[in-house]
């Protein structure tokens, strides 16, 4: 039997779907089924709770008349780095504000400096295109022949133009 596109193009939409139901149909029964597909051994945490309950737990009283003057000390250090980090950040903000304005003056600058270029760039355009106008002007009023003369003479972009 001969295989034709005819039979590929009939073929393999219905192949398609078929993986597609397999495909649907297994993770739908791996979705639902109670135990999990990787099985993962649980450790045991019953002899390392034992041997925290076996440890003396030292009484509340103590634990806080010792810890409160190194939290005491603590705060204190963390406060100070606090404000240390908050001066820093308020140099740092005032030298943004700084570079920020003398970036928009600079802008500023190059905005005006651009604007003058592009102001000469037209008048010179205007000026070319009023000389193009008065050779053409020159050279319809002459002969033909002397005309053409003077005309190979002149630059190829202004022949151009």
């Amino acid at each position: 039997m001969k295989f034709t596109t005819k039979h590929i193009s009939f073929y393999l939409p219905i192949t398609l779907l078929g993986f597609l139901i397999v495909k649907l149909m297994v993770g739908g029964i791996l979705l639902y089924m109670k135990s999990p597909v990787f099985p993962v051994p649980v450790l045991d945490s019953r002899p390392a709770l034992a041997e925290d309950a076996d440890s003396p737990v030292p009484s509340r009283a103590t634990l806080s008349s010792q810890n409160l003057g190194e939290n005491a000390e603590a705060l204190e250090r963390k406060r100070v780095e606090i404000e240390m980090e908050r001066r820093q950040l308020e140099r740092e903000r005032t030298q943004l504000a700084a570079l920020k304005q003398e970036i928009q003056a600079k802008v500023g600058r190059l905005s005006e400096i651009q604007n003058r270029i592009q102001q000469q760039l037209d008048e010179q355009r205007t000026i070319l295109d009023n000389k193009i106008k008065h050779l053409i002007k020159i050279y319809t009023t002459m002969a033909p022949k002397k005309a053409a003369v003077l005309i190979e003479k002149l630059d190829m972009e202004i022949i151009i133009e």
